[in-house]
């Protein structure tokens, strides 16, 4: 039977669930080599820190991984994501902290941003089907083999909806809402806008937006070159808009102030967007979602009244992908488990 996943491929994380574990790891691909890296460190390491595969005829760094061991790293940001198969590499190496064995099968629900659901039959076409992989773990290489058998493609918020009205195996967690809901799933590179009235999804009312934490990043970065000479790719920067901390010289800065601004900016333009696309008063409730919600919904809440944060913000379209899957292909061995019993861990 093949294996259901939820799958989010977004500009900033992968975020990958299959209902026991969850992993979540930075959309960044490096070039990869045989060298062998040794830590200083003693025990298990997981192997999400540790993504290494080999695809075709070339070997990648992925996720901490590559920004760690790589020469050449990327985070493409680009509109439809095809340069050097970025999307494939992410896609396979998530998949491949679920094989169990030589060769695994998956039923697969993923999406795109509502504005670009165009290139679904595209996106299906590159990851449906038959994929032979090396993994590189432990010191040793072996080959698997990663069968898509079939895969749905969504709107991307659609999943942020259904993590909130829907148990894990496609069960209702609650009454479906009736009314007008708006979705706000602020991502890396985009925010989505999806209307949903009475439970169906309404395109001509749903909005992507060129905007997301990378406009953030970009203004931080800005601020860190000019006030200390820093210059930082926006991968580099994950963990130091986390932690509000940069090291120069070895003294520890604080830089809360820097991103607090930037976030604040990055939501001013989301709500000016909103309002611009929507009258806000025809919606009954608005969930937002995403990376960039968990960011800066402090900025975002106290503008629109009707408005919550969902739970687990970053996470919530990839839970919301595996109960859609659960209802498309319905395994009678899972039917019954309950949103409680899963085990997130970003």
């Amino acid at each position: 039977m093949a294996q259901l996943i939820g799958i989010d491929v977004g500009y900033g994380f992968v975020k990958v669930t299959d209902g026991e574990a969850g992993y979540s790891f930075p959309s960044v691909v490096g070039e990869g080599h045989t060298k062998p890296t040794f830590s200083t460190r003693m025990g298990q390491f997981s192997a999400i820190d540790h993504l290494k595969v080999g695809i075709g005829k070339r070997i990648y760094f992925v996720g901490k991984a590559a920004i760690r061991h790589s020469k050449f790293v990327y985070r493409d940001l680009s509109y439809n994501r095809s340069v050097g198969e970025d999307f494939e590499i992410l896609f396979f190496s998530a998949l491949s902290l679920f094989s169990g064995g030589a060769s695994t099968e998956f039923n697969v629900v993923t999406g795109l941003p509502v504005e670009r659901m165009h290139m679904a039959e595209n996106l299906v076409r590159r990851i449906k089907g038959e994929r032979t992989i090396t993994l590189y773990r432990d010191g040793n290489s072996r080959d698997i083999q990663l069968n898509v058998r079939d895969v749905e493609i969504v709107p991307q918020p659609l999943g942020t909806y259904w993590s909130q009205f829907s148990g894990l195996w496609g069960q209702e967690a609650e009454s479906l809402p009736e009314g007008r809901i708006g979705v706000v799933d602020i991502g890396f590179r985009t925010t989505d806008l999806a209307a949903i009235e009475d439970s169906e999804y309404i395109p001509e009312k749903s909005k992507s937006l060129s905007v997301g934490l990378a406009t953030a990043y970009s203004e931080i970065g800005l601020s860190l070159a000019s006030q200390y000479g820093l210059e930082k790719e926006s991968y580099a920067l994950d963990g130091i808009v986390i932690k509000r901390k940069i090291n120069v010289a070895g003294e520890s800065i604080d830089i809360t102030d820097i991103v607090n601004d930037a976030f604040e900016k990055l939501a001013t333009n989301i709500l000016v967007e909103i309002n611009s696309q929507w009258r806000v008063s025809d919606f009954d409730s608005i969930i937002i979602s995403g990376g960039g919600g968990h960011a800066i919904s402090q900025y975002l809440l106290p503008q629109l009244s009707q408005a919550k944060l969902v739970s687990d913000p970053i996470t919530a379209n990839c839970r919301g992908y595996l109960a859609w899957a659960s209802r498309l292909w319905n395994p009678p061995s899972r039917v019954g488990k309950s949103q409680e019993e899963y085990i997130a861990q970003p």
